[in-house]
């Protein structure tokens, strides 16, 4: 979700910001990130997340991803 609000493909985010934001511990964000990394849909490296197989992740993803976006793209039309 965040890639769809940033230019390119390069997140720039640690593992530390990414627990904080979703309220779960440091080490299982680095256990999510290696799982990304070895199907690979993204590279990781210090600080950047760079998505590099946005489809596959998409429909690793199944329905977390997508029924929100459509809502907040239906929210949001017209404000920006």
């Amino acid at each position: 979700m965040c890639d769809d609000r940033i230019h390119g493909n390069a997140l720039p985010v640690t593992h530390k910001f990414l627990s904080m934001m979703l309220s779960v511990r440091r080490a299982s964000v680095t256990t999510a990130l290696h799982v990304l990394e070895g199907n690979g849909f993204i590279r990781s490296e210090r600080g950047i997340v760079v998505i590099r197989n946005r489809e596959a992740m998409e429909e690793f993803a199944h329905d977390a991803y997508g029924i929100p976006e459509s809502e907040y793209r239906r929210l949001m039309t017209g404000l920006f």
